[in-house]
């Protein structure tokens, strides 16, 4: 979407749009931002009652579900590194990674209450992990027309990505390594 289609839809006019947002890239920024506290706040909720389990499979499973419900936010998210932070000024990406890494540790909080046997910096390198599988599995589940039908071959069955099996299982692999310690 580009930004004349952005501000007729929001019922602006173009320049009245880039007096709130510097580019088209900063409004997708707001949008992650918008769907990443909303999307906590539903794991806040689902994670509330494992709290104390340390049950690796629950947890996971509320997450990539609560994940699968908010394809904008996968979309979104698949796209931040590659096309969202790139045309936008130091600034706004300082001020979008401030703001992120705040509700990441609401985010934390969560995994860690229902996750008592997992350290800080073990919540800390499952969520960076499980956010780099969304963001690369996510377009891969997926992917345009053409390769959705290159993947109905049969020699092709190898090469296609189930989004909530596959990121439950990677995830579930995660923690039952963090939580097992190293050695």
């Amino acid at each position: 979407a580009g930004l004349n289609a952005i501000a007729r839809e929001a019922g602006l006019s173009k320049a009245n749009l880039y007096r709130y947002f510097e580019s088209r890239e900063a409004i997708f920024l707001h949008l992650v931002l918008d769907d990443y506290r909303e999307w906590v706040g539903s794991v806040e909720r689902a994670l509330a009652p494992l709290a104390g389990s340390d049950d690796e499979v629950r947890v996971v499973h509320e997450l990539v579900k609560l994940y699968s419900a908010r394809p904008r936010l996968c979309a979104l998210a698949s796209s931040l590194s590659t096309v969202l932070e790139r045309n936008v000024s130091v600034d706004a990406v300082v001020d979008f990674k401030t703001r992120s890494m705040n509700v990441l540790l609401r985010l934390g909080n969560a995994v860690q209450v229902s996750m008592p046997s997992l350290d800080m910096e073990g919540t800390r390198q499952f969520l960076f992990t499980a956010q780099f599988l969304v963001v690369g599995m996510w377009p891969a589940a997926h992917p345009p027309p053409a390769v959705q039908e290159a993947l109905q071959r049969p020699e092709l069955q190898f090469a296609c990505v189930d989004f909530e099996r596959d990121l439950e299982q990677a995830m579930v692999t995660q923690l039952r390594g963090l939580k097992a310690g190293p050695g």
